[in-house]
Formats: C-alpha cells, structure tokens, sequence
C-alpha cells in the first residue's frame, strides 16, 4: 500500500502539478494564480514524501497548514484581467485594425491588467469605407459604444462591415437622382454622404422614360425586367438601364393617335393603339384591320409586309408610313333581291351567277357574271327586264355599276283531255301546257254508233264546244255513249202505225213499242226482235234491232 502511494504521488502528482501551471501561466495569463498553485502543490509534494519516509505526525499538521494558507491566498489576493480585442491585448486607450479602430475607457493598468469587476467602455470607429457591424463577447454586443465587464480575462471581437459604391450606366451614384439621354433613374434611399451603402441596404431604383423613349430592362440588379426594381449592396454594384427609341406609324396621309383611323373610302382598326404619346415601343407588333366603307372594298396594303393579307402584321422597328387602297364595288339585285351568294330564289325559279359577288355581296369593278336562270315545276322562263333584256336563259353582265334585273317566270298549267271510251269519238286537243290565263277551246266529236254525252273532270258541261281559261292544272273527259238503231216496219203498209217508229236509243235503253191499227185494221203479232200479240212490248237496246208489227183486217 505504501508503495502504491509513493508511486501515485511520483507519477501523478507531478505531471498534474506541470499541468495546471502550465494552463494557468499561458491559458489564464494569471501569474499569481499560477505561483500559489506552483508553490501549494510542490508543498504538499514534499510533505507527503516526508511524512512517507519520517512518519512524523507534525509533517501532517504542517501539509494542513500548506494546504490552508494556499487556499487563502487564493481568495485573499485581489485578481486582476487582461483584455484582447481581435487578438490584441488591451495596453492603451485604443487598439488599430485594419477597418477601424477600438477606443478603450479606461485604459488598463501599465502591466495591461484591469482590477476584477472593472467595466470597460469600448467605442467603435470604423475606417472609410467600413461600418460597425457588432461584437463577440461584450455586454451588448449589438451596441456601440459597448461595455465589458472584467470578472475575468476577455477575449473580444469587433466586426466591421464594408460599405458599397453602385455605378449606373458608368455614372457613380452620390444621390437620389441621374438623368441621361434617354431618361432618368430615381434612387431610394440615396447613398450616405460618402457615396456608399452600408452593407445590406435593399436601394431602390425606379427608371422614367423621356418622351420618345421607353424603358427596356436592367442589368445587374435583383428583378431586371421589373421597372421598380431592387439592389442589395452587398459588393460594390454596376448596374446598366437600357432605354429604347419609340416610333410612329402613319396610315395614308394620317398619323395613328388612336385605335381607329378614318380615310374617305373606309377605316382602318388598329390593334394594339398607340400609347398616349401617340407612338409604339420598339418591336411592338400591331395589326391592321381594314374596313371598307359601303360601296367599295379593300384591295392591298403597301408597307406592312404582308400587303396581300387583311389583317396585315407590321413589326415597328422605325418610324412606319402604310399605304391601304380601296376600291368600287357593286351590287348585283334580282327582283328586288340583293345577290349574297351563287343563287337566288325568286318566285318562279332561281338564278345562278358565275361568279357570285366578293364576301362583303359586292362586286369588283368591271367584273363580269354569267346569269343563268332556271325554273322551278310549274313555270316557264320568259325573260330578262331592266339593266339586261334578252329572252335566252343565260345572259353576261358586265359589272361597271350596281345593276338592278328582273328575271321573268311565267306560271304554267297542264291540261290533261281524255275520252270515255276511247273508241267513242275524238276531242280537238289531248292536252298540254299552257300559260295561267290562257283561253282553250275544246271541241269533242263522236265516232259512228256513238253520240257525245257530256263533259266530266275539271269541266262539267253538255255541250260538244267547250271554252275555259288555264287557272289551274285540269283534267277533262269528253264522255260518249254507245247507241243502237230500232228499225219499225208496219204490215201491211198503212195498216196502222208503232209509237216510236224507230230511232237511235242508248245502249241498254228499255224501249216500250205500242202498235196502234189504222180504221179497219186489227193488230195481230210482232215479228222481229220482240214476238206476241199484245199491242205494247218492251225490248232492250243491246244491238241494232228491227221489228215489224202485222195487222190484219177487221172482221
């Protein structure tokens, strides 16, 4: 055990000695502090390895004492600090940095060490082109001036921030306002009296086109096609605004101003319009719409490059002088209908141009249409009226005004004439097609063995001659009946007589025959088609027939 502890004094006490020494001499900078503890540890060293060897008891008593006195010594001395700022130890009343310098109150005692609980005051000045931006171990260490209070050695650190100069199209900024050729820059806030920004600053800068200009983008700041736009000054900045020209764009012999530009022939609509100085951005894209006034229409551009279209495009990329040509067009009207497309229906029948009218229903000038004309069941074509007469179907037109023509249809009937039976006769016309309001006179004849019997259909009439006027599609029927003939005979002649005699009676006709005797004569019998005695007979008209009717004489 006794060589144990011999061992451990020998191989720790001392390293833990040089040790503690050490870190209190160039950690702690405390001399003092490092001889109490160099000299109470050594102390205690040599006691305990006499007291090992001795074994006197009062060696212990004396290693109390050591230990005790070192101990008070320590809390009786009055300590004392020192201050580094930056790594520079505090020796005067102030310390210089390469961006400024420290003003020290008070400054530290000639051996640089200041009494514990001292408080220092420390006072920042920032060199050209620098501010204070804060400390590192201080009692405030955003505030200057800043204290320290010294209740032990203090290490403290000043942080100095650079300032910023900005350059704007090569003119260095030193208020809140630059003007140029083409424009002006407002600056927000402006720099400090120095010309320069504290690091950090958000500037504003806000560009205004002169007249004929407009602002176009920026170069270096935060939001380059933002007009406000920001900066932040954290390096030195140079920035750029670019300005371009504006132009103006004439149509005939009239400078755009607004959206809509008015010319004898027509208007031209323009899209976008210019701005309120009556001119465009550079590359500003604008169409040009034309509308031409009633009676004319629109036939080319010139200037906008695409002269053949309407809309046309023009890129304004200069002062731009367009050209815009209207021109006659006409009308073409069928009774009383203005022509919109290749037809027109009209009562009667429809015309067909070739070619039809433009879009706007117009016709160029001296343009020439083929007019056909067609018509419809039920009429006829008759004729071209008013600025064309002709009485052929198609006619050419020449187009050098706006002409006015009249088609002419006529409405026709048809007459359909039949016979009932057909072998009873004949009519003078079968039928066909005629006029409304055309006078027919029809004429019906019957055949042999027939006899006519009246007209049927659309016409009801008796007699053989019949006129009527074409105010509808009609049909007729000229009706005939078949007839027979009865031939009588009286025996002997003069004997007495038959009622009838004889004639032509209709088929299928009952004919009564009364056969009367003359004076001295009695009836006897019939011969022929009918047969007995009595006085009165009946007998069918199917066929031709003869019958003789004999008497004799009275008793």
């Amino acid at each position: 055990m006794k060589k144990f502890l011999q061992e451990v004094v020998t191989y720790f006490w001392i390293p833990l000695i040089m040790a503690l020494v050490s870190y209190i001499f160039f950690q702690l900078r405390d001399v003092i502090l490092g001889i109490i503890v160099l000299v109470g540890l050594s102390a205690v060293y040599t006691l305990v390895r006499l007291y090992f060897i001795h074994k006197k008891w009062w060696l212990l008593i004396i290693l109390v004492v050591v230990v005790f006195t070192s101990v008070g010594a320590y809390f009786l001395r009055a300590p004392a600090f020192t201050l580094t700022i930056n790594a520079q130890k505090v020796t005067g009343t102030s310390v210089s940095l390469s961006s400024g310098t420290v003003m020290v109150s008070p400054a530290p005692q000639n051996s640089g060490l200041y009494t514990k609980g001292t408080k220092v005051t420390l006072t920042a000045n920032p060199a050209s082109g620098n501010d204070f931006s804060s400390w590192n171990g201080t009692d405030s260490d955003a505030a200057n001036p800043t204290t320290v209070t010294m209740n032990d050695n203090k290490r403290v650190k000043i942080n100095f921030a650079s300032r910023f100069s900005m350059i704007i199209n090569n003119q260095l900024v030193i208020g809140s306002y630059l003007q140029f050729t083409e424009g002006s820059i407002t600056v927000s806030p402006p720099p400090d009296g120095d010309g320069k920004y504290s690091n950090g600053t958000e500037v504003t800068l806000t560009a205004r086109a002169d007249s004929g200009y407009d602002w176009d983008s920026w170069q270096g700041t935060t939001s380059d096609n933002s007009n406000p736009t920001t900066v932040r000054m954290i390096v030195n900045k140079n920035v750029t605004v670019s300005f371009s020209q504006r132009f103006t764009l004439t149509i005939g012999d009239q400078l755009v101003i607004s959206q809509v530009v008015n010319l004898p022939q027509g208007s031209v609509t323009v899209h976008p319009a210019p701005g309120d100085d009556g001119a465009y951005a550079s590359g500003a894209k604008v169409t040009l719409t034309a509308a031409p006034a009633t009676g004319y229409g629109w036939i080319t551009w010139s200037g906008t490059g695409s002269d053949a279209s309407n809309p046309a495009t023009l890129t304004l990329n200069s002062n731009k002088h367009v050209g815009v040509t209207f021109e006659a067009r006409y009308l073409m009207i069928i009774n009383n209908q203005t022509l919109s497309g290749v037809s027109a229906n009209v009562t009667g029948g429809s015309v067909t141009a070739n070619p039809g009218p433009g879009p706007d229903g117009r016709y160029a000038k001296d343009a020439v249409t083929i007019l056909t004309a067609a018509a419809s069941a039920g009429y006829r074509f008759d004729r071209w009226s008013g600025d064309v007469s002709d009485r052929v179907t198609s006619v050419s037109v020449p187009m050098n005004a706006d002409k006015n023509i009249t088609v002419v249809f006529i409405k026709t009937y048809v007459l359909k004439a039949g016979l009932t039976p057909p072998q009873g006769g004949e009519i003078s016309s079968a039928g066909g097609t005629y006029d409304i309001g055309t006078s027919i006179t029809l004429s019906a004849t019957p055949t042999e063995g027939y006899r006519f019997n009246g007209w049927t259909g659309d016409i009801a009439a008796m007699s053989a001659n019949v006129t009527f006027a074409m105010d509808a599609d009609k049909t007729v029927t000229a009706n005939f009946m078949k007839v027979y003939t009865l031939t009588v005979t009286v025996n002997p002649d003069g004997s007495g007589s038959v009622s009838p005699s004889g004639g032509t009676f209709d088929l299928g006709m009952e004919v009564t025959l009364t056969a009367t005797p003359a004076t001295g004569y009695v009836f006897d019998h019939w011969n022929g088609a009918v047969s007995g005695n009595e006085t009165t007979v009946q007998l069918t008209m199917d066929s031709d027939k003869s019958v003789s009717a004999n008497f004799v004489t009275a008793p």
